[in-house]
């Protein structure tokens, strides 16, 4: 007798003496599952298994006999992996998301104005991404640089200098991303919603997200060069990316507040923000240190 599977020349039996495979099933409900099985091989291409029938020496009804189909250790390997490399759905979201958000940030950094003006709600989630990004980066990157120039740091110096001013600054993008959202509506385009409002301010981001990543670079250069990048970087948000949220915006209100009157409200509710985020921080790192 051959062994379907492996194709060696056995004794009569039960079992292969080289692989061990069953050679012959007599239970009607593995014979069952046996025929479905060799039915499904078909688009593989592969030999179907055949049925006897055997009867016994007392006479009795004959009884199917089913001999499993001839499937070769390729396509049986094949099958084994495909079944055991079931791709993780979060890694694959992951995955995916990140292609996304790359693609996002290319068209923000080649063309930010363009892609800011096509920018609508739907990229809220991708906007809000770097803006977290922007939040961590910032004031990891200014402990870093003093970390760098041989400061005396005391002891919780990372809590207090590094995520405390997280959450101050969150809370200012957030703010400056109100009021931003405020002066369009009041001045240039009145049914603005504050979702894309947002989306665009984070496309205009992406430019001065990138200066900040960059910026550890010139740590081996000169330190006071990663210090005006970092600098620059939080002015440039602060001042330029309302006015170019603003002018994305077709004018369609006449009658409305100037838009020089707008982001001039813009720039003095963002420096009263300032001013009272940095006394509370001043006052707290006294105490604190």
């Amino acid at each position: 007798m051959m062994c379907p599977i492996c194709r060696y020349e056995t004794e009569e039996g039960k079992y292969c003496e080289q692989c061990g495979a069953r050679l012959i099933i007599e239970d009607k409900a593995v014979f069952t599952a046996f025929k479905e099985q060799a039915a499904a091989s078909e688009v593989y291409g592969v030999h179907q298994g055949s049925t006897r029938y055997r009867g016994s020496s007392q006479g009795e009804k004959e009884m199917p006999v089913y001999i499993p189909p001839d499937i070769p250790f390729h396509t049986a390997g094949r099958q084994h992996v495909e079944e055991e490399a079931v791709s993780n759905p979060y890694w694959e979201s992951i995955k995916l998301y990140g292609q996304i958000y790359g693609d996002y940030v290319v068209k923000g950094l080649k063309h930010p104005i363009a892609s800011a003006s096509a920018t609508d709600g739907s990229q809220l989630l991708n906007a809000t991404v770097s803006m977290l990004l922007y939040v961590l980066f910032l004031p990891l990157l200014g402990y870093v640089t003093l970390s760098f120039d041989g400061a005396i740091l005391q002891k919780g110096a990372f809590v207090h200098l590094v995520l405390k001013p997280m959450g101050w600054l969150a809370l200012f993008l957030f703010l400056l991303n109100v009021f931003t959202f405020t002066a369009v509506k009041l001045s240039n385009y009145p049914g603005v919603k504050l979702k894309e409002a947002m989306a665009r301010f984070g496309t205009f981001l992406t430019p001065f997200l990138a200066l900040l990543v960059i910026s550890p670079l010139f740590l081996f250069i000169n330190s006071d060069i990663t210090t005006v990048i970092l600098i620059l970087s939080f002015v440039s948000t602060v001042i330029t990316i309302p006015v170019l949220v603003m002018n994305s915006y077709k004018r369609k209100k006449t009658g409305g507040l100037d838009p020089l009157y707008a982001i001039l409200l813009v720039y003095a509710a963002s420096l009263l923000v300032l001013a009272l985020i940095w006394d509370i921080f001043t006052r707290y790192l006294i105490t604190s240190l």
